[in-house]
């Protein structure tokens, strides 16, 4: 009998299912993936945007070439990568786009802060692979086709030093550190071993998972990253006659640098293992959103669905151009990127719908600015 060299087909409905499902998935170039992007409303994040779309079509490509041609992917080819940005600018929401919508693989969105070490109070990170497994309906296979996405990364960095955590790995600590080990092995194992009913009983037999075709996502917003990296670069002398180096607020929406981004100790220090940053085989910067790109977001992704809803009940929505200018103004300020569009929209909009809806009295409403507050205008 020859020798395979890809996964093993399996002659019962299960293998033939992975098989069918992923000769069904459709291979999009680069270029047309970002297209169907801004198709389903993702806006701005031109550069980040060229960095997924090339992951999500090698993500296709390793999995077509694993179970439809048979060829082992190398150890080096598997993709884990980080989304690193300020909240709001649409890291997450890439990630649900890409595999969820346009690939339609399973795909498994969690948040870092609900995990601990094994042991311990808390999910174990490889639950994470369990509910993979959940998200492929109970097919292993096709399970080895999905995307982990981690959100809220790097809440997982703890106040320790390097040198107070050497020769503390035989150790068990609730800290991040803890889950940072669990998640190194997780992103470097061939193979994983996880419970198929999430460890809630100790009566069933744990699978196995075979991780060569699984993409790992991890996204943060990593404030004060960039000034622990510009720190490092910088020295402040010492002594009589020294200047003292001047402190300044650093913003919570700043674009960390590649540059930054290369410096691994600047990582270290905000409290990561080195080894596990060495992991991510790419680090995707994301860059705050402007006022352009926001006002675009706002009216493709915010007013349309509101618009829509209010159609429906014979109203016809109308936004003045100065209350978007003041919404896009207000997340600006709060740096709170495209989340804060919404959030300052979402009590008028509710206090137009309880006077409104069900009611024939007016055609039109209409938000206008009245000084700082947005006033309902009904017609």
């Amino acid at each position: 009998m020859p020798h395979r060299t890809g996964p093993e087909p399996l002659s019962d409905s299960p293998g033939d299912s992975v098989r069918e499902r992923v000769e069904r998935l459709e291979v999009q170039s680069p270029k047309e993936i970002d297209g169907r992007l801004t198709q389903l409303g993702y806006r701005g994040q031109a550069e980040a945007r060229r960095a997924a779309s090339v992951l999500a079509y090698r993500h296709v490509r390793r999995v077509r070439r694993m179970y439809l041609e048979g060829l082992v992917p190398e150890a080096a080819a598997r993709e884990n990568c980080l989304f690193l940005g300020p909240t709001g600018s649409g890291k997450t929401y890439l990630v649900e786009l890409l595999f969820r919508e346009i690939l339609s693989v399973p795909t498994v969105m969690a948040d870092a802060t609900q995990f601990s070490e094994t042991g311990y109070v808390g999910d174990d990170v490889n639950t994470l692979v369990s509910r993979l497994y959940e998200a492929a309906d109970g097919d292993v296979a096709w399970a080895g086709c999905g995307v982990i996405c981690m959100d809220e990364f790097d809440k997982l960095a703890t106040a320790r030093s390097d040198s107070r955590f050497a020769g503390q790995q035989t150790t068990k600590d609730v800290s991040g550190f803890g889950v940072q080990r669990g998640l190194l092995h997780l992103l470097s194992a061939s193979a994983v071993d996880f419970p198929p009913d999430f460890g809630f009983t100790s009566r069933t037999r744990p699978l196995s998972l075979e991780m060569a075709g699984v993409t790992f996502i991890a996204c943060g917003a990593f404030s004060g990253l960039k000034g622990t990296a510009e720190g490092m670069t910088s020295a402040e002398r010492l002594g009589f006659g020294r200047e003292p180096k001047r402190r300044e607020q650093e913003a919570i929406a700043e674009r960390v640098t590649d540059t930054q981004l290369e410096q691994t100790t600047a990582f270290a220090r905000y409290g990561f293992i080195p080894e596990l940053m060495g992991r991510f085989n790419r680090i995707v910067s994301f860059a705050p959103l402007d006022a352009a790109t926001l006002k675009d977001i706002l009216q493709a992704n915010v007013l349309r669905q509101y618009e829509q809803e209010f159609a429906l009940e014979g109203l016809q929505l109308v936004v003045e151009p100065t209350v978007r200018e003041w919404v896009v103004a207000g997340a600006l300020k709060r740096e709170t990127g495209a989340r804060g569009l919404l959030a300052a929209l979402a009590p008028v909009l509710e206090q137009a719908a309880y006077e409104h809806f069900g009611q024939s009295q007016a055609s039109t409403v209409r938000l206008v600015l009245e000084g700082e507050q947005v006033q309902v205008v009904a017609e």
